[in-house]
Formats: C-alpha cells, sequence, structure tokens
C-alpha cells in the first residue's frame, strides 16, 4: 500500500468513524424524543380514560334522584371539559334515551343494565364505544382523545386496539415524507375498565438526518489529514535528510586519515574512526573513558604537559607541540586539539579529539618538495633545451656568414688549382696548396655543423592542445626566485579556458623570454611591478606582458625583432627574434611597444584552438 492510499484510508476512517458517531447521536436524539412524546400520549389517553369513568360514576351516583330535564342540564355543564364524551344514555329494560345535547349520535347498541362497569362496542366496531354501570351509558368518540397533540413538528402515529384483539378503535396516521426508519412501541392503558392496547411509531425521514454535519464533518477530517500527513511527510523527509548528513558526516569521519574520536561530556567514547583505532593502538569501543587509554608524555623541548587541564580546558586547546603519545611503548610524536562541542544552549555536549602523527606528515612533505623539485629542474633543463633549439634556427641567418667564408673560400681554391692545372706547366706547389686549403675551410666547415648539431639534438617537438594559462603559471614557477630577489610584483588577469595548438615547451620558452626581459627591464626601477593578461580579441586569445621598466629605446624600436638587435650588455640579440619566429609558425605572432603610461608592452597573439572555436 502506497502513502497516498494510506492517507486516504486514515481519512475514510476518521471521517466514517465522526459521521457514525452523529448519526448515532442523531438517532438516540431521535429516539429520547420519541420516548417522551409516546409516554405523554400514553399519560393523556390513561388520564383521559380515567375522566371518562370519572364521569360515568358521577351520572351513574346522580341519575336516581333526579328526573331527566334536570340530569340533561347537568349533563351539558359536566360534559364541556371532556370533548371525547360525546353523548350521555339512560337505559331502561325497554331501550336507552340520550339525555342533553349530544355531540355525536350514538350508535344503535343493545340496552346492558349491570351495577358493575363494563365497555360496551357498537356492532362493527370503529372510533365510538360506550362505557356503562347500572342505567347510565357514556359513549367516548376515541378520535377525540388526543386533540391537539396530533399535531406538531414530528407527529405521533398511533393506533388504539380493543383489549386482547386486533380490532382497531382508531388509528391515527399523519402525513410525512418519505421515511429513512421508523421508531415503535406498544403500551397498554394504565385503567382497569379501559385496558387498550396502543401502539405508538414516528417515522423519521430523511432530511432529519445531520446530513450537512456529515459533510463538513468529512470536509474537516480530510483538511486535517492532509495537514497531519504533510506534515508527518515533512518530518520524514527531515529526518530522512538528518539521517542521510549524518551519514555523509560519518563516512567523512571514516575516510579522513586523521584520527577523531567523539567524547561525551564524560570523556566517553561515542565515535571513533578507523585512523583513530591506529592511532591509540585500542578498539576505542563506544563508553570507553579516552583518558584512562592515551597517554601524552611531554619532551624536553617543551613545557610539562598538564593532561587534567588540556581533558577539561572550557574551549578549544591545542595540543603542545613537539608532544609524544606513548603507543605500545613506543613514543610517537603527535600534534592534534580538543575541541568542546556545545548545544544551541551552549551547554557543553561532548568534545571531539583529532591526532596526526608528525613524523610521516613531514617525510610525505618531504618527499613532495623534492618531487616539485625535480620537476622544476627537469623542465628548466627543457626550456633551455628548447631555448638552444629555438635559438638555432634564428642564428641560421646570423651564423650563415660563418659557414659561407669557409665555403666561399673551398669554391675559390677549387677554382684556381683548376686554373692552375689548365696552364701548360702546372705549378704543383700552388695547386697542393690550394687543394689542401680548400680541405682545411671543409674541415672547419664540418666542424661547426657538427657542434651545432650535437648542440640541438632532441627529440621533435608536436604541437597539441594547450592551456594557455598553465603555461604562464609554469614560466612563473620557474622564475619565482629571481621575481622575489628583485621584489617584484606580478599582477595577473586571465581569461577563461584559454586553450591553443602548440608545443608547451615552445610557448613556456616564448613567455620565458618575455618575462625575463621583463625582470631585466625593471631591475632598477623602484617598486617594480610586472603585468600579465589574458584576453580574447578579434577570434584569438592575447597574452600581454607589460613593465613598469625604462621602456624600448628609439635606436632599437624600429628592428625590434631583427637577429643581433640588444640593448643589453653582452646580449646576443636573439631571443625577441626566436620567439616571434616560435610564434609565426603557431600561426600567431608577437609584437612590442611602449606603453601609454611607462614601460614596454609585448603582446603574444595566437589563435583559438579550432574545437574551443567551434563549440564557444
Amino acid at each position: 500500500m502506497n502513502r497516498l492510499s494510506l492517507a486516504a484510508l486514515i481519512w475514510l476512517l476518521l471521517a466514517g468513524a465522526g459521521v457514525a458517531a452523529l448519526f448515532m447521536s442523531a438517532r438516540g436524539q431521535f429516539t429520547a424524543t420519541f420516548d417522551t412524546d409516546a409516554r405523554i400520549l400514553h399519560r393523556v389517553l390513561s388520564q383521559r380514560m380515567e375522566q371518562q369513568e370519572a364521569v360515568l360514576n358521577a351520572v351513574d351516583a346522580l341519575e336516581p334522584g333526579m328526573d331527566a330535564a334536570a340530569l340533561a342540564g347537568y349533563l351539558d355543564t359536566l360534559l364541556r371539559p371532556y370533548p371525547q364524551v360525546v353523548a350521555v344514555e339512560r337505559c331502561a329494560a325497554q331501550g336507552c334515551r340520550v339525555l342533553g345535547t349530544p355531540a355525536e349520535t350514538p350508535p344503535a347498541l343493545a340496552s346492558t343494565i349491570s351495577p358493575d362497569p363494563a365497555v360496551n362496542w357498537p356492532e362493527g366496531g370503529g372510533p365510538l364505544y360506550a362505557v356503562s354501570r347500572g342505567n347510565m351509558r357514556v359513549w367516548v368518540d376515541a378520535r377525540r382523545l388526543t386533540g391537539a397533540l396530533d399535531s406538531g413538528a414530528a407527529p405521533l402515529t398511533y393506533t388504539l386496539f380493543q383489549p386482547n384483539s386486533d380490532i382497531v378503535i382508531v388509528a391515527h396516521t399523519p402525513k410525512t415524507a418519505q421515511a429513512s426508519t421508523t421508531l415503535r412501541v406498544a403500551k397498554v392503558l394504565g385503567t382497569a375498565l379501559q385496558p387498550f392496547t396502543i401502539r405508538i411509531s414516528r417515522p423519521v425521514p430523511w432530511g432529519a438526518w445531520p446530513w450537512l454535519g456529515g459533510v463538513l464533518w468529512s470536509l474537516l477530517t480530510a483538511g486535517l489529514t492532509a495537514l497531519v500527513w504533510r506534515l508527518l511527510d515533512t518530518r520524514r523527509a527531515a529526518q530522512r535528510a538528518l539521517m542521510d548528513e549524518r551519514a555523509r558526516a560519518g563516512g567523512v569521519v571514516q575516510a579522513v586519515s586523521e584520527a577523531i574520536v567523539a567524547l561525551d561530556d564524560a570523556h566517553r567514547v561515542t565515535l571513533a574512526n578507523p585512523a583513530a583505532r591506529a592511532a591509540l593502538a585500542h578498539p576505542l569501543p563506544p563508553g570507553t573513558d579516552l583518558r584512562a587509554v592515551t597517554a601524552f608524555q611531554a619532551t624536553l623541548s617543551q613545557a610539562p604537559f598538564n593532561a587534567a587541564s588540556f581533558w577539561d580546558s572550557p574551549g578549544p586547546v591545542a595540543l603542545p607541540e613537539g608532544l609524544t603519545l606513548l603507543r605500545n611503548g613506543e613514543a610517537v610524536q603527535v600534534e592534534g586539539a580538543l575541541t568542546p562541542l556545545r548545544g544551541t544552549d551552549g551547554e557543553l555536549r561532548g568534545r571531539v579529539l583529532t591526532l596526526r602523527e608528525v613524523g610521516p606528515l613531514q617525510r610525505r612533505m618531504l618527499e613532495h618538495l623534492e618531487d616539485g623539485e625535480r620537476r622544476v629542474r627537469e623542465h628548466e633543463d627543457m626550456l633551455a633545451h628548447v631555448s638552444r633549439l629555438s635559438t638555432l634556427g634564428e642564428m641560421g641567418a646570423g651564423l650563415a656568414h660563418e659557414l659561407n667564408q669557409p665555403l666561399t673560400a673551398i669554391v675559390s681554391y677549387g677554382q684556381a688549382a683548376a686554373r692552375l692545372l689548365d696552364e701548360p706547366e702546372p705549378d704543383l706547389a700552388r695547386v697542393r696548396h690550394a687543394v689542401g686549403a680548400s680541405v682545411t675551410q671543409a674541415v672547419r666547415a664540418a666542424q661547426i655543423i657538427i657542434r651545432l648539431r650535437q648542440w640541438v639534438r632532441r627529440a621533435p617537438s608536436r604541437a597539441r592542445p594547450t592551456d594557455l594559462v598553465q603555461a604562464v603559471q609554469n614560466v612563473l614557477t620557474l622564475c619565482r626566485a629571481d621575481l622575489n630577489r628583485l621584489g617584484v610584483s606580478v599582477v595577473t588577469a586571465y581569461a577563461d579556458a584559454p586553450l591553443i595548438q602548440a608545443d608547451p615547451v615552445q610557448l613556456e620558452q616564448i613567455i620565458l623570454n618575455l618575462l625575463r626581459n621583463a625582470l631585466d627591464a625593471v631591475q632598477d626601477t623602484p617598486d617594480p611591478v610586472i603585468e600579465l593578461s589574458i584576453v580574447l580579441e578579434a577570434g584569438g586569445w592575447k597574452l600581454s606582458v607589460l613593465d613598469n621598466g625604462p621602456g624600448i629605446a628609439a635606436e632599437v624600436a624600429t628592428r625590434l625583432f631583427t637577429p643581433f638587435t640588444t640593448s643589453k650588455a653582452g646580449g646576443l640579440g636573439l631571443g625577441l627574434s626566436m620567439s616571434q619566429t616560435l610564434a609565426q609558425g603557431m600561426g600567431g605572432d608577437l609584437s612590442g611597444a611602449n606603453a601609454g603610461a611607462g614601460g614596454a608592452v609585448f603582446t603574444l597573439s595566437l589563435p583559438r584552438l579550432v574545437q574551443e572555436a567551434a563549440s564557444g
């Protein structure tokens, strides 16, 4: 059963129980009212039966001493309060005669004279019957017994029967709406002379039931059920979130390499991760007093360690530097802290102890440092090699005259030897000299080429997607010592994900040349600053290197990228020329100029990576 079905079932149970209670209460009210009205009707009828018998006894007592006229006058006055008594007869052996003014003409009934009271029924029964005693007979109309009781908001239906029979004396059935149920009761009138059976009923119409109350109750319970269910659902979600958060926190605690032990306010363990069990060489089950299984020992290099003050500190407290932990008879240097945990009311709820071994941490830091230094050295060697390789390309033009000299001499000596041999009497000594000189110059050229090949021999470079920001960061790392030594402030502003297609080493060589030129320019400048920025302009990436040095001298500005052009003492003048050639080989360019606010700015322009441009 899903949650929605369960909520619907709960609502149905609540609504059904409430509606049932409403209808049962209404039925109880109907029954109580009916019982009350039935008792009143029974009592009224019994009282009126007694009134009829009192009238009979009165006329029976008056009859012997009064003549018919006087008795008739007396009866008109006597019967006025009793509308159900419709006629009085005096009977003799010859028959019965009506006295006074009857309200109803009594039916024919044989004369019966008896000293005992009796009930006389006319032939066929009906609502008229007579009670007699001696010579007197009193006629009663059962239809007038109830009078005003026959009407009302919820009139009763009743039927009056002759004693010990199903012969109906009178039946009163008011017109009512269609009944949903009928309440019934049967009683016997409380007189000895007229013990008539009366059956009383009351139909309960459909409209009398509390339908509106049932609808309102159903709507109310539906709203309450939805509200309670929402609150419960919110609470369940909060509990799930809390459990998930606890599980994540527990997972983090279990996964970290540092020793973590959670304590209650009495220093008993509530949680310990595997690193804590290994560090303390103890299983640390919940409830363990951590003070009993942990022993710290001060070393000579620190102040004495006060264990009681440490464990009961009201605030966070760190372990003194150089403190050791005694573990299986061995002193292990550790560091860490004890932090109190407080509730929202500020009351202490517990503490958390964190520990880490200092020895392994120091070894790992040294290993990482040595590894980083090794990678920096390898990077510097690679950049130095690329520098030589790139410099060779730029030196080709400059060194061409070096090789051109021995080659020109070889040609000249060869031509001279040929002319000498064409003479009629060749001068062989001069020919030998020319040939020997040619050999010497050839050997010289070969030696120059061999030295250059040995200097630049390296595996060929390959272009690949390269992060321009990462290349700048690598070069900054290489130059960090010089930057710090000269007190140069470096300001950077990088765009997001500037990717290019380039050889990373050649790219870093260009950036290194630009950065070292900027360093040389600002070394005598107060508050030296170098700004490096990467922006996207005209579909390509632009790396700018700006310094606040003296700027570019006018005499070298026009031939800045010409080989062997330099303003540095002892410089070859090949760095910028080589860098521009490498940039152009990547599909970009390198330019330089004086900055408007002083200093020089060199801009390396490189095209965007093809797939980056396609996806951008």
